[in-house]
């Protein structure tokens, strides 16, 4: 799957509140299971995800909505390229 994934973008997510390790975890292997995500970090010390993402197939607003939808509220979004 990863070599059919062309406009890699990384966006920088910061969460509105610490999650515990295992919902960390688990949200990344949520993410990891999206078609078009090549990697997804979680960096529970300082609320953030890293998510690198095909740019042809969903923007930064799906991924928001998408962690919206699992009970996580995002605070800030940096977007870069890849």
């Amino acid at each position: 799957m990863l070599e059919s994934l062309r406009n890699l973008k990384t966006s920088e997510i910061e969460l509105r509140q610490q999650l515990p390790v295992l919902e960390g975890e688990w949200l990344v292997g949520r993410l990891l299971a999206k078609q078009g995500v090549a990697s997804a970090r979680w960096m529970g010390s300082t609320s953030r995800l890293l998510v690198e993402y095909d740019a042809d197939l969903f923007g930064t607003a799906e991924i928001i909505a998408f962690l919206r939808y699992c009970g996580v509220l995002v605070a800030a979004v940096r977007v870069g390229l890849a």
